[in-house]
């Protein structure tokens, strides 16, 4: 059975961004995490920012 097409997703429809602000100081400190085994400096995700992702994910209804 043929999914019907979503609507196109646009800024107001993602909320709670404005605790991401406040997230984003306490994960912080898992910035470097994983950075050690990282030999070739190219690391362009970090553990904080992937923890925002996951975060994001879970408790906005738009994405998931």
């Amino acid at each position: 059975m043929p999914q019907s097409p979503r609507a196109e997703i646009t800024a107001k429809d993602i909320v709670g961004l404005k605790y991401f602000d406040q997230l984003g100081e306490l994960l912080q400190q898992l910035h470097d995490v994983g950075c050690q085994r990282d030999r070739a400096e190219n690391r362009s995700l970090h553990m904080d920012q992937y923890c925002m992702l996951i975060l994001l994910y879970m408790f906005n209804p738009v994405v998931t």
